[in-house]
Parts: C-alpha cells; sequence; structure tokens
C-alpha cells in the first residue's frame, strides 16, 4: 500500500446513493443530492478552484432521513439536509479555508 498527503485542502462527498424502488427508506439521490454534487462541481471550477477543492460522489453516509447529505474535510463536519441555498457558502467556506 502507498500512501500519500491528500493533495487538495478541502474535499467535500456527497451522497449520491439511490435505494432500490419501493424502499422504506429515503435517499439522498432522490432528495436532490447527485444534482447537488454537479452543481458544487461546477462552482468549483467556475471559481478556479480545482487545485484545492474535490467533490465527490460518495454512497450512502447514514444520514437517510436528514438527507440530502455530505461529509466535508479536512474540518469533518456532517452536513445533513442540504438544501440548493446552501451551496455557495458550502464552497465560499472551502474557498476561505485555502
Amino acid at each position: 500500500m502507498l500512501k500519500f498527503p491528500v493533495p487538495f485542502e478541502t474535499t467535500i462527498f456527497v451522497c449520491t446513493h439511490k435505494r432500490p424502488e419501493g424502499s422504506p427508506k429515503p435517499c439522498c439521490a432522490d432528495r436532490g443530492g447527485r444534482e447537488m454534487r454537479e452543481q458544487m462541481k461546477e462552482m468549483v471550477k467556475a471559481r478556479g478552484l480545482e487545485e484545492t477543492v474535490k467533490v465527490y460522489a460518495s454512497g450512502c453516509l447514514g444520514g437517510c432521513n436528514q438527507g440530502p447529505m455530505a461529509i466535508r474535510y479536512p474540518d469533518g463536519n456532517m452536513l445533513l439536509g442540504l438544501q440548493q441555498s446552501d451551496l455557495k457558502a458550502l464552497i465560499d467556506e472551502a474557498a476561505d479555508s485555502d
């Protein structure tokens, strides 16, 4: 195994998990997780932050009832109940942490 330091100042994992139809649990994909991830990636690119901020898709992060959700590193914050109106502030915070 090789180990390297993470080359980005901020990494955001956005839950894009899709549960099967009829599942009793909600999923972030059905609540806009996939679209929010794409929007955040576009915001990062538009601001020229690709070298310092990365936005990745993730599987289930365990906050199904409070999704959509994301986890941000290096601060380790869980971001529950994300809304479109939160995205700009989230990217602003990532840009300020550089």
